[in-house]
């Protein structure tokens, strides 16, 4: 064969191999050096193509597909500054323990170093934030077809293992890059004939997730029985199963639980709305938990480590699906690494109920509940905290929720409502926290969890991603981004910086004069604005269900926001308050 067409049966093997591996979504960006890649992926009749014009925009969605899917999707790209676009998505993919494929196409080693144009030091570019990098060689029939296939399925594995993330490979090709006619039998592929013939990948790794110790097991039902008042706290949990799985098992334990909005569980309305009760001093010391069993991954708000730092139970258990290391606070008394789902199913055949009444909808959350709901009224103006709250109460449960940081994720947090009989998928990019590729962060998330997807964001995430409304009208699932518009960053105006009158609203509030309503009209979205709270409620309702991607805007004031959570949470700590703490 000459170069040309081992180059095209090179491309066509490796993408081969990842569909035989269950991974079919190609999401590629365009460019010159990475052609026979794209050729290859375009042209497999099972793989599903998406095109993004911005590598970090790709990124982005594949990391939202990933969340949903539960499985990578790979990323193609040309060489040069454009791989470096994927950088973000990929710290939050190995930071949040999400799978993706990475290929980026790379100049032959001859052109490397050389000041040759659009390359750039490639190869291990991501270090440190991938589960496995591998520099390819470039195509040649002197590296075995085997070889190629086993490195593929080693990234594949790698990337879905029990610690998942991403995985990059970096392809030097050489020109002339487009493909050729070639057959696949050839006398480079002849060790490949059973290969052919079965369908199957070259070879397959089965990832078992640790199962918990018998002796682990014991140790922490001993310690949740003995326990005075003992807590569930539920953090950030991917898998639907495993939250599933922990609300069964504190429902039959009759442990109480607080769930923070990462574990998909916030919403529904047997969990204990303890994000409105910690507000209160009072509250916190008449009820101190004295052992603490933490489930999956980091929360979102910071009260909780407030409150254990407070309390100092006698035992805090933490219970991670990774083996990353875990405890910003180092105070944590057992580390047990298991699936959530499997630790909690053996915890609940290992221990005995509690009372009932330790469990029981206490009588101070109605009264804090319904000291929100007051915010609702229909003729009142819409707020960011309204908005939160409503959106959890309206939205459809079998729809996908998506929270951009910074503010939206902690008001749905705090003030998202109890009422969803089922779990609500809900995710949010809370591995670095950034405010990056929200927009096609959701539209992935949408897309890969096969229905409509709402995401709720603030103005200044929004603008970030703004490049990302171009994917919502060639989504196969329609996103509707409802904007909190307060013309700037809100959540700087809860730091201590903003007492700075001088710097704050220039350097950090960054107030931004941009339309909404234009860009929505730029990329041929729906569009429309509400003012009050049945306002809001009638318009999202009626374009969630449109079938159509849309853009629903709220404008707040930064300052009156600040006053109103600053009221509620006050007349919250009242309501609940020293005479009230059950």
């Amino acid at each position: 064969m000459n170069h040309q067409e081992i180059t095209t049966l090179w491309s066509r093997l490796i993408v081969e191999e990842l569909v035989r591996n269950g991974i079919t979504m190609f999401c590629i960006s365009p460019g010159s050096r990475s052609t026979p890649l794209t050729v290859a992926a375009a042209r497999h009749p099972k793989t599903v193509c998406r095109m993004f014009p911005d590598e970090r925009a790709a990124g982005f969605f594949a990391l939202g597909y990933a969340r949903a899917a539960r499985a990578p999707a790979v990323l193609i790209c040309t060489s040069g500054t454009a791989a470096a676009n994927y950088y973000p998505a990929i710290v939050e993919a190995s930071m949040d323990h999400q799978p993706l494929l990475v290929l980026t196409a790379d100049r032959p080693a001859e052109l490397r170093e050389t000041g040759a144009n659009q390359t750039i030091r490639q190869q291990g570019m991501y270090a440190g934030y991938t589960r496995w990098q591998f520099q390819l060689p470039e195509p040649s029939e002197t590296f075995p077809a085997a070889a190629l296939l086993s490195a593929i399925d080693h990234a594949a594995a790698s990337c879905r293992g029990f610690s998942p993330g991403p995985v990059h490979l970096n392809v030097p090709l050489r020109e002339p890059l487009n493909p050729a006619a070639v057959d696949d039998d050839q006398e480079w592929t002849l060790p490949l004939d059973n290969w052919k013939t079965y369908g199957a990948p070259w070879s397959s790794t089965t990832h078992l997730p640790p199962e918990p110790e018998n002796s682990a097991l014991k140790r922490v039902a001993d310690i949740l029985s003995a326990a005075r008042r003992p807590l569930v706290i539920a953090g950030r949990l991917d898998d639907i199963r495993d939250a599933q799985a922990v609300l069964d098992m504190t429902t039959r334990l009759n442990l109480p639980l607080y769930a923070d909005i990462s574990s998909q569980l916030r919403f529904h309305r047997s969990v204990l709305p303890l994000q409105l009760a910690w507000v209160s001093d009072r509250f916190l010391e008449q009820n101190r938990a004295d052992a603490v069993l933490h489930i999956g991954g980091p929360l979102v708000s910071k009260k909780p480590a407030e409150v254990l730092k407070a309390w100092r139970p006698d035992h805090l258990i933490v219970i991670r699906n990774h083996p990353d290391r875990y405890g910003p606070d180092h105070n944590i008394t057992l580390s047990i690494e298991s699936a959530p789902a499997a630790f909690a199913r053996e915890l609940e055949r290992n221990m005995a109920p509690r009372s009932r009444e330790q469990a029981e909808i206490p009588q101070w959350a109605a009264r804090a509940e319904a000291d929100v709901d007051r915010l609702c009224s229909n003729d009142l103006p819409v707020t960011e905290i309204s908005a939160a709250r409503q959106l959890s109460s309206i939205m459809d449960p079998s729809h996908a929720l998506f929270l951009a940081n910074s503010m939206p994720v902690r008001d749905m947090d705090m003030y998202g409502a109890r009422h969803q009989p089922r779990i609500l998928p809900v995710a949010m990019n809370r591995g670095a926290s950034g405010i990056d590729g929200l927009i096609a962060t959701a539209a992935g998330f949408a897309e890969a969890n096969g229905s409509p997807g709402t995401l709720l964001i603030g103005d200044i995430s929004f603008l970030h991603d703004l490049n990302s409304l171009n994917l919502l009208s060639a989504s196969e699932q329609p996103l509707l981004v409802v904007v909190i518009n307060n013309n700037g960053g809100g959540i700087f105006s809860f730091l201590p910086i903003a007492s700075e009158k001088d710097v704050f609203e220039e350097h950090f509030a960054t107030p931004q004069q941009f339309s909404i309503a234009s860009a929505a009209k730029t990329f041929g979205l729906d569009y429309a604005t509400a003012d009050t709270n049945s306002g809001f409620c009638s318009t999202y309702r009626s374009m969630s269900h449109s079938g159509r991607p849309g853009i629903v805007e709220i404008r707040t004031d930064r300052h009156a926001n600040l006053r109103l959570h600053r009221e509620l949470n006050t007349r919250l700590a009242a309501v609940i308050g020293p005479d009230h703490a059950d």
